[in-house]
């Protein structure tokens, strides 16, 4: 689903290159077959995995959905290259998630294509809702949106979803359901390689326990933020971050 790997060592985690590149060298690899090179690769570019196999995800589709008679050599072949992609991936990173989403994607009936979108247009129409402070709508389309992800295998919709859920309960005052909801997210996102969206899930995670005076879970919470804001050159993210930890360790007497 068109619009992050922190257990793995982030501090050895390369930078993201150009996406134009990535892509290029992925179909490159795919064609060859090269599994070797393909894990390195994702290794090296974890926030640029899902992206990358999603636009011969969403290019099959695009394909089916044309009206005339679909290229069905040209779906088959764009549903091989993301599922050797994912299938690499899940070997770089040891996270079935991404290969989970992809053989999902790859097999939906003609039905289950068009709950994806729908799901889609329900993630609009919350974020538009958020826009506007309208918390009961947001959390209408959110709930919406991450039960129809869920039930197809879209991890990347359940987590938008999720996102729209706790921010929507975040506008309507339920901290704890609020936390709870951007907690699931937030693991999605980082099995996914979703940096910058697991990056948005902690800091609001992080804040949250500070109010709830959840002040050990908060200072792992911005921890782990303040890092991952520094790996995406964030530096007043990593700031704000470091200042939540400070307030948690101070309240824990440490």
């Amino acid at each position: 689903m068109l619009l992050s790997l922190l257990l793995v060592s982030t501090a050895s985690v390369a930078l993201p290159a150009d996406p134009k590149e990535v892509r290029k060298q992925f179909v490159e690899l795919a064609d060859k077959q090269d599994r070797p090179a393909l894990v390195e690769l994702w290794k090296k570019n974890p926030t640029l995995v899902l992206p990358t196999i999603d636009r011969d995800l969403e290019g099959s589709l695009a394909e089916i959905e044309k009206g005339a008679k679909p290229d069905s050599d040209k779906v088959k072949a764009l549903h091989k290259r993301a599922l050797f992609g994912a299938s690499c991936a899940y070997e770089a990173s040891g996270h079935p998630m991404i290969f989970d989403y992809t053989s999902s994607f790859t097999g939906w009936t003609a039905a289950q294509q068009k709950t994806f979108r729908e799901g889609q247009k329900a993630s609009g129409a919350a974020g538009q809702a958020l826009q506007k402070k309208d918390g009961k709508t947001a959390l209408e389309k959110g709930t919406e949106c991450y039960q129809k992800a869920i039930s197809l295998g879209d991890w990347w919709g359940a987590a938008m979803g999720l996102d729209a859920i706790g921010n929507a309960h975040g506008v309507l005052g339920d901290k704890e359901a609020a936390l709870t909801a951007l907690s699931q997210a937030r693991m999605i996102n980082h099995d996914l390689g979703l940096w910058g969206d697991e990056y948005g899930n902690l800091t609001a995670i992080a804040s949250l326990c500070v109010q709830s005076e959840r002040h050990a879970r908060g200072r792992t919470a911005a921890q782990m933020g303040r890092e991952l804001a520094e790996k995406l050159g964030d530096a007043e993210g990593a700031k704000q971050m470091a200042e939540l930890e400070k307030i948690c360790a101070e309240k824990l007497g440490k």
